[in-house]
């Protein structure tokens, strides 16, 4: 990014925060973080409230080129109604809310006409952003909402862009239809009280959504609980979820019913079947060999 002038990282302690920093520092950009858990003594960094600025923060968000949002939802909404009063109308306002309708609406309430850009990092983001998805929301674009995009993929981030409403139709499949399957089947193994050899003889799949059920489970509860409760198809996906099983459950007594419901799962795969397939093979291939290893599949059952 070539714009000069300071970017503010709201939340720049937090995780999301820390990487968008780090990048933009890396570009050369002078970067202030503002978070109220942020280390006055540090250069750079500002212990402020978005929401009730005091003067120091006020002033910083007049002189912002680019102003980032990487705080939760509640914060957010909370805080737009300030930064409109307070951000001058070339202001970059990114933010990286896990939802994008309601904070679409709320921009064209608040800030109409002024750029602004959704971001969300599809990963952890100790997972750093090269390779790793991104998608990109253009709220209200302007040179430098697509300079912003640009520097992105510069970053070596996968950009995929949609339009908000795409955007919580796609997240309700892959984060709230996914961590709702994996902490479904973690339920569902506490109420079968299965023996702990499970995991010792456990085939490749079973051994595959324990690490899953593992990296969910251990988790910020909060993340998790804001993404099941905020996307607005949430409900419409776990629903789908559950009417799944009822479906396998009815198909169960015929094998002609059954051999139609694995159809139907594999179609919604498109023409990804064959790639997703290849890298299923090459996940179990990296699996533990060793029976003795903790959730590592057996030998004699690495075949499944």
């Amino acid at each position: 990014m070539t714009t000069p002038g300071r970017v503010i990282v709201a939340g720049g302690s937090g995780a999301v925060g820390a990487l968008l920093t780090a990048a933009l520092r890396e570009a050369g950009r002078q970067v202030l973080v503002v978070d109220p858990a942020a280390d006055p003594a540090t250069p750079d960094m500002l212990r402020a409230d978005l929401t009730a600025p005091d003067t120091r923060l006020a002033a910083a968000l007049d002189g912002a080129d680019i102003v980032v949002l990487a705080v939760p939802d509640v914060v957010a909404s909370a805080a737009l109604p300030v930064l409109a009063r307070l951000l001058p109308p070339h202001t970059l306002l990114v933010e990286t809310l896990s939802v994008k309708t309601p904070i679409a609406a709320a921009l064209h309430t608040y800030r109409p006409g002024a750029p602004a850009l959704g971001i969300n990092p599809m990963f952890a983001p100790d997972l750093g952003l090269p390779g790793r998805p991104v998608v990109a929301v253009r709220h209200h674009d302007a040179p430098v909402v697509a300079e912003f995009v640009a520097a992105l993929r510069d970053w070596g981030a996968a950009v995929v862009e949609a339009t908000a409403d795409e955007h919580d139709r796609i997240t309700a499949a892959v984060q709230v239809l996914t961590h709702a399957a994996i902490l479904a089947f973690g339920i569902a193994l506490d109420r079968l009280d299965v023996p702990d050899a499970a995991a010792r003889v456990a085939a490749p799949p079973h051994t595959v959504l324990r690490a899953l059920l593992a990296r969910v489970s251990g988790g910020t509860a909060e993340v998790y609980h804001d993404i099941q409760l905020t996307n607005p198809y949430a409900v419409t996906a776990r629903r789908a979820l559950a009417e799944a099983v009822a479906d396998l459950d009815a198909a169960t007594d015929a094998l002609p019913d059954f051999a139609a419901l694995l159809d139907r799962a594999r179609a919604a795969l498109g023409d990804g079947q064959p790639a997703a397939a290849q890298l299923c093979a090459q996940l179990f291939a990296a699996l533990p060999r060793d029976p003795g290893a903790v959730g590592g599949p057996s030998e004699e059952r690495s075949r499944t």
